[in-house]
């Protein structure tokens, strides 16, 4: 059995494909925040002396680097991105040379690619607009720098939804992303903020890819084995090929729930385009993946069956500003 360290294992990504993993791998975790799992070590990679340790003592073949400051949101001190994203990715391609280890799984962002109404391919033209998406493009370069390492790179598009076996979803503090704040804030009852409504769109909402989580963790999973098995570097888009707008999304959830919702559409953020679809044939073709889970109806089961258990849990979420 391969011997696989996930970083960044306590985020939302990190956490359901320590779960997704487990059947198949031994899987080891690290994260700045203590966890429960005794599998997951709290270690920040900004730590090289502990990180050392930690590499040094496991001894994994593969790593699958998730951590990061992921929010998209230009409010938030630029020094974060670049502490999280860059500079750990650097701290962590030296422990990993130095502990021989050869091969990455690395996570990164569609928000590279420069605005276009076609389906972005991994060839399209890169412009990043966020810092977010500039300290993910930086972490790429770093990756396709390393001469001894073989790595895949993905670009996730609009991750979202919930594990269904174990049920695990996202909680961040506070919630930004649209599905999951949406479908929480309907159940509840609350106002709900939309950010723009005079995108270039046919609806004036903007238009996302959207990928199940349960989708994300098979790309992942394909990756590991493709690495394994060739040896060879990749990098690929993990999409869905469709597009929903905010408006669908909206619509979908009032349906499904058989409520009145109450929305407030308000001022576009920076950084937000209007649309951002994916071509993801490349994958399909190279590692034989698809989007099987990533249809609304199923996204937004999933996201239901989740905040159940936040629910049950005691749990409130929390949200930003307008969100």
């Amino acid at each position: 059995m391969k011997k696989v360290l996930i970083t960044g294992a306590n985020g939302y990504i990190g956490k359901c494909l320590y779960y997704f993993l487990k059947k198949n791998f031994k899987v080891i975790g690290i994260d700045k925040i203590k966890s429960e799992e005794k599998n997951i070590i709290q270690c920040n990679i900004l730590n090289k002396k502990k990180l050392d340790k930690v590499i040094k003592s496991e001894k994994p073949e593969i790593i699958v680097h998730l951590a990061a400051q992921s929010l998209v949101d230009e409010t938030i001190n630029k020094k974060k991105y670049y502490d999280n994203n860059d500079k750990a990715t650097k701290s962590l391609l030296e422990i990993i040379k130095k502990n021989k280890i050869k091969k990455i799984i690395f996570s990164s962002t569609a928000a590279i690619y420069k605005q276009s109404s076609k389906p972005l391919k991994e060839n399209s033209k890169i412009k990043s607009l966020s810092t977010y998406a500039k300290t993910k493009l930086m972490c790429e370069k770093k990756i396709q720098n390393e001469k001894n390492i073989k790595f895949v790179i993905l670009r996730f598009f609009n991750v979202c939804s919930a594990l269904d076996r174990p049920v695990i979803g996202e909680f961040h503090n506070p919630e930004t992303h649209l599905i999951p704040t949406i479908v929480y804030k309907a159940m509840h009852n609350k106002k709900i903020f939309i950010y723009g409504e005079n995108f270039n769109t046919f609806d004036g909402t903007c238009i996302r890819d959207y990928i199940h989580i349960k989708d994300i963790c098979s790309a992942i999973e394909k990756s590991i084995n493709y690495i394994s098995k060739n040896n060879r570097s990749n990098i690929f888009n993990i999409g869905n090929n469709k597009g929903l707008s905010n408006k669908e999304i909206v619509n979908h959830v009032r349906s499904k729930l058989k409520k009145n919702l109450i929305l407030k559409y308000v001022k576009k953020r920076k950084g937000d385009v209007s649309k951002l679809v994916c071509n993801s044939n490349k994958v399909k073709k190279v590692l034989g993946w698809n989007a099987k889970n990533s249809n609304i109806k199923k996204i937004v089961n999933d996201e239901i069956k989740w905040i159940n258990k936040i629910n049950k849990a005691g749990l409130k979420r929390k949200f930003k500003n307008y969100l």
